[in-house]
């Protein structure tokens, strides 16, 4: 069987193809023979410039592997005395030879070895494992050049937590929820989306048009005083009422650590409740202060006490003789599926809570509102001063229309 012809590759071949028959059916070469680069562009539809690369890299190979065989040729012939140097391109094509073998490719590999590499610790196992003779400049030649080695930032954590199979599930269960809601038309129930965000009062633009006369904004690298943003909006924009602005205690460190689950259900008893839409979808995240337990069993630290009252609460029978530990694991196989605070109020009021999965704060379309809100912030934010910052942020929430979230929202259930 053939080796696989991916598209790629397939139209480089059909153009080819179609260049040839159109010479045949006209019978004369559509470009001279004597213009092979020529023929060659024509006939692939590339450019010069990668035409000449193509052959460039296919020249220096072949150099490179004739001249190892040479080398290898001319060491093994000589039995006795001194042996001839092999030139430094020699050595290099051997070097690689040697380095790209997949034994060498996992003596260099981090995965392998479970620490950071950096140049000087591959030199240190190439010399040690593989005996490479060269230094650190010819080594990092052959592993960028030669076999596709590159320094570069790590991928984030995030991109791999979000291919976990119960994230994935997550995912798929809470887009076919919106989407099945949305089908329903005139029916459907109103989705309304809530989260928090920040903005600090020097909140502004990093560039714009300007000449060498004007007094340009100068910007305030310190964030200074920070204040928190909660809210809530659907399809027909924010929640009028449900806005709440505060300033922040410390101007460090995570934002979320300003907001507990007291005041966020004081919030949502306040502002938000009494103002939204009737029989409803809630979306929110798993922030900890969304996410306080009503039924949360004891942990390994509680008393035993309070694990054996527990059991008794949950009709579930142990004996009186059980240690800690094995109350703890009676406990952890009949463990309830969690039931929040919060998720609990908007059912005594008629609604439905819809939880985002873990790591998805895009699928959320207030995310983008809160963009949105903070560009129209840093448009106007000039003297960047505590006493406008608030002003600024409700200006612009007011300004955020029922076709800005319509399209988010929209784009999310697509």
């Amino acid at each position: 069987m053939g080796r696989t012809i991916h598209s790629a590759e397939r139209n480089l071949v059909l153009k080819v193809i179609q260049f040839f028959e159109n010479e045949k059916k006209h019978g004369s070469f559509t470009v001279p023979v004597e213009q092979a680069t020529k023929r060659a562009c024509a006939a692939t539809g590339l450019s010069k410039t990668t035409i000449m690369t193509i052959k460039r890299e296919a020249k220096k190979i072949q150099t490179e592997t004739a001249r190892a065989a040479n080398v290898q040729e001319d060491m093994t012939s000589f039995e006795d005395g001194e042996h001839p140097q092999p030139s430094t391109s020699a050595s290099v094509a051997t070097d690689t030879i040697k380095l790209s073998t997949p034994g060498s490719t996992q003596a260099l590999s981090y995965t392998t070895r479970k620490e950071i590499p950096t140049l000087k610790k591959i030199l240190t196992i190439a010399k040690r494992e593989l005996n490479f003779p060269g230094q650190k400049d010819a080594l990092r030649n052959i592993l960028i050049n030669d076999l596709g080695y590159s320094f570069k930032k790590f991928k984030r954590k995030r991109d791999f937590l979000v291919q976990r199979p119960e994230i994935a599930a997550w995912r798929a269960k809470y887009l076919r929820r919106l989407k099945e809601n949305d089908e329903r038309g005139a029916e459907k129930k109103p989705v309304t989306f809530i989260d928090e965000t920040w903005i600090h009062s020097h909140y502004t633009l990093s560039k714009c048009w300007q000449n060498s006369s004007d007094s340009s904004v100068r910007i305030n690298h310190s964030p200074g005083q920070r204040w928190i943003v909660v809210h809530a909006g659907n399809e027909n924009g924010f929640i009028q009422g449900a806005e709440l602005l505060y300033k922040c205690k410390s101007t460090t460190g995570d934002y979320h650590d300003e907001m507990d689950a007291s005041n966020f259900t004081k919030w949502i008893k306040e502002k938000l409740i009494p103002n939204l839409p009737p029989n409803g979808i809630i979306v929110m995240d798993n922030a900890p202060y969304h996410s306080k337990q009503a039924n949360k069993p004891p942990n390994f630290s509680a008393r035993k006490n309070e694990m054996q009252t527990w059991l008794q609460e949950h009709n579930i029978k142990f004996d009186d003789k059980m240690t800690k530990r094995e109350l703890y694991m009676l406990i952890q196989r009949n463990k309830p599926e969690k039931v929040y605070f919060i998720d609990e109020i908007f059912r005594a009021h008629g609604h439905e809570v819809l939880r985002l999965p873990p790591y998805h704060c895009d699928l959320n379309p207030i995310e983008y509102v809160w963009n949105l809100m903070k560009q129209r912030v840093a448009d106007k934010n000039i003297d960047q001063s505590e006493k406008d910052i608030e002003r600024l942020t409700k200006a612009a929430i007011q300004s955020i229309t029922p076709e800005d979230w319509k399209k988010n929202a929209t784009m999310l259930i697509a």
